[in-house]
Order: C-alpha cells, then structure tokens, then sequence
C-alpha cells in the first residue's frame, strides 16, 4: 500500500467509528487475510495478459483508455449487491474512471479524493520541464515531460486524455482534497468551488500510541520514505548528501521505498548520483515496509526528509512524521505551508535546491536541542490539525452534501 491506500483505510475506519458501514472495493490484493470491512475483489484486463503486453496495456490505461469492462461489470453488480448511499473513490486508475459511469448510472452519491494531480496530468505533477508550475494541464504537449519512446503513439492519447477525463470527473457529485491550495488548483482546472471539500488527513493508526520508543535514537541518521519516482525527490537529497557529509561525516541515509512501473531510468539516475560522489556506503534501501516498520524507523531517526519535486498537497510522511515529535525537513510546496511554520514547528526548503536541502538537514543534526523542541511543537499543531473529531465532521458534511 502506498498513502493513498492507507488515507482511504484510515478514512473508512473513522466513518466506522461513526456509524457508518464500509465495504471496500479493489483490485486484486496483496493480503486481505484479516480484512477490517468487507473487501471485493474486481478482475481487470491485466490479469489475464502475459507479463510481456501488461506494461503496455497500463500505460494506454494510464494516459487515456480508462475503460477496463471487467472491472466495470464487476463494479455494477457489487453495486446492486451493496445498495451504498456514498461511493467514495480513491487510488483508482487501473480499475479506470468507467467506474464512475456505472456509479452514475446507479444514481448513487460520488465523491472523488484527489491525493496527486494524475486526473489532470499523465506524470501526477503538473510540473513544466523547466520545473514551473503548469496551468496548462494534460494534452499533447505532455510528451515533453514523459519518457521518449512511442512518441506519435503517446501523442495521440494524450490528445484525448482531456476529453475522455472531464468527461467521467463531470459526473462527480464532489471533490475531496487535503489543502486549500489544492483546492485552488482544482478551481484553476475549472472544477466548481461548491464541489470541492477540504479535509486533512486523519493521524496514522499505526501511531496512535506516543510513548517513547524502546528503541535508542540514531543522532546521524538522515530518514527518506517515498516511491522510488521522480516525484517523491529522492535524487534531490542524493544531491544534498556530499554537503551534509563534508559538515556531518558521520551521517547516513536510511531509503525507504518500492520501486514503481516503469522506473528504470530514475533508478539508474539515482545510481550514478551516488557512483558519482562517491557515497554508496553511507546509504541504504530498505524496499517497501509496512507502516509500523516506517514509524520504528521514524522514531530511530534524527531528521526526516521529504524533498517532493510537485505541489503536493500534504504528504502522508509529514503528518507521520510530525505525530511522533521528530524534526522534518521538507520542500516548500503546494499545501506544506499550511502544516508547516517555518523554523518553528519544521524546516522548509526549496525543491529545487539540494544545497538548501542539505543547509537545513545540517540544521537539525548541529543542534538536536532545537531539533527536538521543534519536533514537540509540530506534534502539537498536527494533533490539533488532525484531530479525528475535526476531520469527521468535515467528512460527514462531505458525505451528506452527496448521498443519495
């Protein structure tokens, strides 16, 4: 499970609490042994298709095709079956927006959580290739900004991505995002203002309990969790290592992290990143972990970095990060500087700059008595922030502006 997996986890379990009941929908799963709610397995087309053409029919997914008749006849009967009064849609791409259409069609309530941009820009950033935000959102010229290969193809689905997108986002009820500064890109898009709700997300599960960890503190260790992707910015506190290293040469790199579809060269980018300055030796990849290895490894360490490279709306690892006391250091975007006072409760750096990245990880490992006093004041703003009675509130008002 990535965030958007465990944000819609976490927010079934707080409607739970409130009495409403929940049954999960997704494809198919890793490990559904002790399921929380009922959970419903859909086929998708992918299933049934050698590991050859698979990567290829998800990128067509991925750019424009979102429709899987598998996954849509599934969903149409576990409609009927469930008779829902809300259909709350999360991490859905490969399942496709087609769901959408038989959620309509059934006349229930729908609501649509927006945790990364991918509904209105193929690389999820909405990102320029000079690193400037991008008003323009998907069409042709997206080419620009994705691998070079299949060119003409690529062109061509891309020159439908928006029609065939607004078409299926026109029929939501609803929009959920964690930030007013994602609401305002969503208005810039052009989606209603009375469309769009902003709630944080609720404190991990996995963190609830704050007692100090049995385990010692490492005063060197520097903490990164995040897909292995462009996005997530792992190559920008590569970048800022040397620096930290030349200051702090007992300072080391813990990445936490699985590898994501059609990764290779980002991967290899951050190979020669580290050949390079030499460092390989003071890093090490952990893969993808469960959530309460992420929170050992969280309390274990000195600094938490999160150098996302697009406006993001709020990171998971912040909330986590800011829950359990510990200084973060995190790019200056998107809706961080709603969680985040600068040099009070966090430090914020350009996410351009690795040089800033590496003056501001230095200024949690020189001065661990400052680090800590920030860490106390970021966990008290985000328990107040996130506050499940606070956040259940804005979510039942979400819920009832829709349901059928």
């Amino acid at each position: 499970m990535g965030g958007a997996e465990q944000a819609c986890f976490r927010t079934a379990i707080l409607a739970q609490a409130n009495g409403y009941s929940n049954s999960i929908v997704t494809t198919r799963p890793d490990n559904i042994s002790r399921p929380a709610f009922p959970a419903r397995s859909v086929p998708i087309v992918e299933n049934y298709l050698p590991a050859a053409l698979r990567r290829y029919v998800e990128a067509v997914k991925w750019y424009s095709v979102q429709f899987d008749p598998l996954a849509t006849r599934a969903f149409r009967r576990i409609l009927r079956q469930e008779d829902p009064d809300v259909i709350h849609f999360h991490n859905f791409q490969f399942l496709t927006l087609s769901l959408i259409g038989a959620a309509k069609e059934s006349g229930k309530g729908t609501i649509a959580s927006i945790y990364d941009y991918w509904l209105f820009c193929p690389t999820v950033m909405l990102v320029n290739p000079d690193r400037t935000f991008c008003e323009r959102a998907h069409g042709p010229w997206c080419v620009d900004c994705l691998p070079p290969m299949f060119r003409v193809f690529q062109k061509l689905l891309l020159s439908v991505r928006r029609r065939v997108f607004d078409r299926y986002m026109a029929m939501l009820d609803g929009f959920h995002v964690l930030s007013d500064h994602s609401r305002s890109v969503l208005e810039g898009y052009g989606i209603p203002r009375k469309k769009i709700h902003v709630a944080p997300l609720t404190l991990p599960l996995e963190f609830r309990k704050t007692g100090d960890s049995d385990e010692p503190g490492d005063p060197h260790m520097i903490l990164f969790a995040g897909w292995l992707n462009e996005r997530k910015g792992l190559h920008r506190l590569l970048q800022a290592m040397p620096l930290v290293l030349k200051e702090h040469p007992k300072a080391h790199l813990t990445a936490i992290g699985g590898n994501v579809r059609f990764g290779y060269e980002y991967e290899k980018k951050l190979s020669e990143i580290m050949d390079a300055a030499g460092f390989r030796d003071r890093v090490r990849f952990t893969g993808h972990l469960p959530p309460s290895e992420i929170k050992e490894h969280i309390e274990k360490a000195a600094v938490v970095v999160i150098p996302e490279q697009y406006e993001n709306m709020s990171p998971l690892l912040m909330i986590e990060t800011m829950s359990l006391a510990k200084p973060v250091v995190i790019s200056r975007v998107g809706g961080v500087p709603e969680f985040i006072e600068h040099g009070v409760s966090g430090w914020m750096a350009d996410p351009l700059d690795a040089v800033d990245f590496a003056d501001k990880i230095l200024k949690v490992l020189e001065d661990q008595d400052r680090a800590n006093a920030m860490g106390l004041e970021a966990r008290q703003r985000i328990m107040k922030k996130c506050d499940d009675s606070v956040i259940w509130e804005k979510t039942r008002a979400m819920y009832e502006s829709v349901a059928t």
